[in-house]
């Protein structure tokens, strides 16, 4: 059976590097990017299985890449995982809304949750 493909998306690279390990400890083929522009080429030319995007990211914040990824005709069935430790409850539902991400989680340094939702999302 072929590995489920997550791309990771953060521009904090320490974090990015922990998930990146996590994911392929469960058994995941990992892809990443350190940026909104870089999330959305990869997005279209690898077709990963699910994206797990940080929403605030220098660039272009997770909001504005889930956007265009749902926008795009190649990329717009792709479940979005938003991940973030900034933002209200509110605000985190209002940017899910607005850019069609299935799931809002808070950043935490235990991935526990974020890896059982991935488990959950892609069995489905």
């Amino acid at each position: 059976m072929e590995k489920k493909k997550i791309l990771l998306v953060d521009d904090e690279l320490d974090v990015l590097l922990m998930l990146e390990k996590r994911f392929a400890a469960e058994g995941y083929s990992v892809i990443t990017a350190d940026n909104g522009e870089r999330a959305i080429s990869l997005a279209k030319f690898q077709k990963p299985d699910l994206i797990v995007l940080d929403v605030q990211m220098p660039d272009m914040d997770g909001g504005e890449v889930a956007f265009k990824l749902k926008e795009d005709s190649t990329t717009k069935d792709i479940p979005v995982v938003f991940s973030t430790c900034l933002l209200s409850v509110a605000e985190s539902n209002h940017i899910r809304h607005e850019s069609g991400g299935n799931i809002m989680l808070a950043k935490a340094k235990d991935t526990k949750e974020l890896i059982a939702v991935v488990n959950d999302i892609l069995s489905s």
